[in-house]
């Protein structure tokens, strides 16, 4: 509860400070509405749990609306708030405080719910119908550009969508490569009366045959428990495997966060435009609806990255000691039993390391620049199998640029065994796709008036090459190079790590051993030359382009 008033807190504090700073109040309170609205259908708000921790469930608020259809106030109120904030002044206002009451409202009592059972109820064909309508949406938004083929594109990607779909509810198709997506969502309702009673009563019934059971191997008795609560967490596995979940509502989850901090967001935007009435704009519904889109993809980001701050604060003391142990740099130890020379070391892999990316970045050059032409949309117009030679080079950069050089790498780690070759390969080839789509865009862009002059006096297609497209592109094609130089560099250090040799290599050497005074090294040596490339890679740029 404490912690769900904190995030109230924190939005409304939010919304005072924008307003302080003259910022739009009904652009928050569109934001919160449709980012409260997002929340509502996907984002897990509190934690149901099973036997097993796999079989934990986190409901989102519409999955816990048949256990609770109190909720059902808050998309009421949220299509208030959107009605009132569509007429702005003091309607705007007073459609974020009903807004943001409600949902706080809601929110709170909730989680101020005791622990519970509740039933599973899958929801079948939700996720494959969501996922089956993405080639018609996709071919919808193409065919807005387009309107003589609006109709046939939005034909063809019903005909898409419907086949797609059939294949994802298929038992050898969708429900076969993609088992989780088969009753992913799922609501949760109520129990029949007397239910935990009796589950609590059957589990007593049976202790004096499990402890039994765990007395013969050594384990600690289980004692006879009053309620579900004094299970800690869990449920018995029969009751589990039967569809039953036990709702922690004080075990909130991202979702909550979301709710209660655009919650307090949407209350304080609307006592702010009571004040003030003069804080809206005309796109606010735009920065709305991009608040609630920001909203919708980070949130879930963090959450699945494991983004918290406490891992930071436990690991404190490994980063202090880290550097107590890497400080000061070894330089050299000639007097040591086992004499080592890591600056020597550092420099040597150093050298390697700017040898890896000049010579990976001087193949891609070579092989991007003439693919580049093929790749250029105003050069490869004039015949059928130009265009085809265009769209397979598109199609070959995309390719390309899809597969990370890490991956390479590590393929031709494996093929070629360690060392600078395989960095080299690896970086040559993801290159190539990359310079050749800088390359091809600047020759798309170049002036058509010299390339027009020389094709009016008869001039061949070489000549107009020569004279015309080349003197306009090369300064932009060493920029280019020098620049994909520099993230070459870059990567060349990763490279090392997975044993594609150069400065990576021993840095990760020497974190395995432990050396982390010899580590440091190599790490002051690539700041160091990545400054120095990054000056003189600008100071050549400047000269040439």
């Amino acid at each position: 509860m404490s912690a769900a008033l904190v995030y109230a807190l924190l939005g409304a504090a939010v919304a005072v400070l924008l307003s302080v700073a003259k910022g739009s109040m009904r652009r928050l309170i569109y934001g919160g509405v449709f980012g409260v609205a997002v929340a509502f259908v996907a984002f897990p708000f509190v934690q149901s749990v099973g036997y097993l921790t796999r079989e934990t469930v986190s409901p989102t608020l519409l999955g816990l609306l048949p256990r609770f259809p109190l909720l059902a106030l808050v998309p009421l109120a949220l299509a208030a708030g959107l009605v009132l904030a569509r007429r702005g002044g003091a309607s705007a206002a007073l459609g974020g405080v009903v807004a943001g009451g409600v949902t706080l409202f809601s929110g709170l009592f909730l989680i101020a719910q005791p622990a519970g059972l509740v039933r599973l109820i899958p929801v079948n064909g939700l996720m494959e119908l969501l996922a089956g309508l993405i080639p018609l949406l996709v071919l919808a938004l193409l065919g807005r550009s387009r309107p003589r083929l609006r109709w046939p594109l939005i034909g063809a990607g019903l005909i898409l969508s419907a086949l797609l779909f059939g294949w994802l509810n298929a038992g050898s198709g969708g429900h076969l490569y993609l088992p989780k997506m088969a009753g992913y969502y799922r609501l949760l309702g109520g129990v029949e009366p007397g239910l935990e009673q009796r589950i609590v009563e059957e589990y007593n019934a049976g202790l004096e045959e499990r402890n039994a059971i765990l007395r013969e191997i050594g384990q600690p008795e289980e004692k006879p428990v009053q309620s579900l609560a004094d299970f800690k967490g869990r449920i018995p596995q029969e009751t589990a495997e039967q569809g039953y979940r036990l709702l922690q509502p004080g075990q909130i989850q991202y979702g909550a966060f979301a709710v209660f901090l655009l919650a307090g967001l949407m209350l304080g935007a609307g006592l702010m435009l009571l004040r003030r009435p003069q804080l809206t704009e005309a796109a606010d519904l735009r920065a709305g609806l991009i608040l609630a889109g920001l909203v919708g993809v980070l949130l879930p980001a963090f959450d699945a990255t494991e983004f918290e701050l406490q891992k930071l604060v436990k690991g404190w003391p490994f980063l202090t000691g880290f550097m107590d142990r890497a400080w000061p740099p070894n330089l050299a130890a000639p007097d040591a039993a086992n004499p080592i020379f890591p600056l020597q070391s550092v420099l040597s892999e150093m050298a390697l390391t700017i040898e890896i990316a000049l010579v990976g970045t001087f193949l891609a050059a070579i092989f991007a620049i003439p693919s580049s032409f093929l790749a250029a949309r105003n050069l490869t117009q004039g015949s059928p199998l130009m265009r085809a030679l265009f769209g397979f080079m598109r199609t070959f950069y995309n390719v390309d640029r899809g597969v990370d050089t890490l991956i390479l790498a590590l393929v031709f780690v494996a093929a070629v065994g360690l060392g600078p070759f395989a960095g080299v390969l690896a970086m040559a080839i993801h290159s190539i796709a990359d310079l050749g789509k800088l390359y091809s865009e600047a020759i798309e862009n170049v002036d058509r008036g010299p390339i027009e002059a020389l094709e009016s006096t008869g001039t061949s297609g070489v000549n107009v090459l020569r004279w015309a497209i080349l003197p306009q592109v090369l300064p932009l094609f060493v920029s280019y190079t020098l620049y994909r130089f520099e993230i070459n560099f870059r990567v060349s250090v990763v490279l090392g790590l997975v044993g594609a040799g150069g400065i990576g290599y021993f840095i990760k050497g020497a974190m395995d051993a432990g050396n982390y005074d010899q580590m440091i090294i190599g790490v002051i040596a690539i700041v160091i030359v990545v400054n120095l490339i990054d000056f003189a890679s600008s100071w050549l740029r400047s000269r040439l382009v």
